[in-house]
């Protein structure tokens, strides 16, 4: 069994495939469609050589991964090293605390309506590879959960795209008076009225309206 020397580069080379609807899915053809679009931007590689960067065995180099980040419409230097550049370091922070808070605030709205809400464990690969900062039980369903507050002064929430595959988002607006206004962001609105960023869709304010409210956890989402 090969060592994936480098998984972290695998797993943003993948969302940024989920994000880009110009690739082939895998197995149909991605390999060669990658082979084919590098050579356009004068990089010649094997299709064995794309393969072990999927599997995380290899990193490309400096020119094939310039050439990738802008096949791929993405941030190059998300893609070389998972850093956004639409966030300083203070904003990401900041950003991590907020989303702590939703997180234990909705945990809070699902136990009060008589669900059972728990937190990933720090090795819970499964949460890390859909971007799962909760679990619930709410009467009898089991879900996989992603909670999101609102970004910053321009008023958007960025939603992941490991999120894609199973795991429900709910976006978690704070209002005066200790309220908050919980959306589900569902992935077909998501794709329909966000914007694709380097490391997620962004959904402004002003498409809020395209999603459901989330009015109480007593009933299945």
């Amino acid at each position: 069994m090969k060592d994936i020397a480098h998984p972290d580069f695998a797993r943003r080379l993948e969302q940024a495939c989920d994000g880009n609807p110009d690739v082939p899915p895998l197995n149909y053809g991605r390999l060669g469609w990658f082979v084919e679009r590098l050579a356009q931007h004068g990089v010649e590689v094997a299709a064995e050589t794309v393969r072990k960067w999927f599997a995380g065995e290899t990193l490309p180099r400096r020119a094939p991964q310039t050439a990738l980040a802008k096949i791929l419409k993405v941030d190059a230097g998300w893609l070389a090293a998972g850093t956004s550049p639409e966030l300083s370091e203070v904003q990401r922070k900041t950003r991590n605390v907020v989303a702590g808070g939703a997180v234990n605030v909705v945990a809070g709205f699902i136990q009060m309506d008589g669900g059972h809400p728990s937190f990933p464990e720090d090795t819970d690969q499964v949460a890390k590879d859909n971007n799962v900062n909760l679990y619930a039980i709410i009467r009898g369903a089991h879900y996989r959960l992603h909670v999101t507050p609102i970004v910053g002064e321009r008023e958007y929430f960025l939603i992941p795209p490991e999120t894609r595959n199973g795991t429900v988002t709910l976006g978690v607006i704070p209002m005066p008076d200790f309220q908050v206004v919980i959306y589900e962001l569902d992935w077909p609105t998501i794709e329909k009225v966000g914007t694709r960023k380097a490391n997620g869709y962004e959904v402004r304010m002003a498409d809020i309206e395209s999603f459901r409210v989330i009015r109480t956890f007593a009933e299945r989402l």
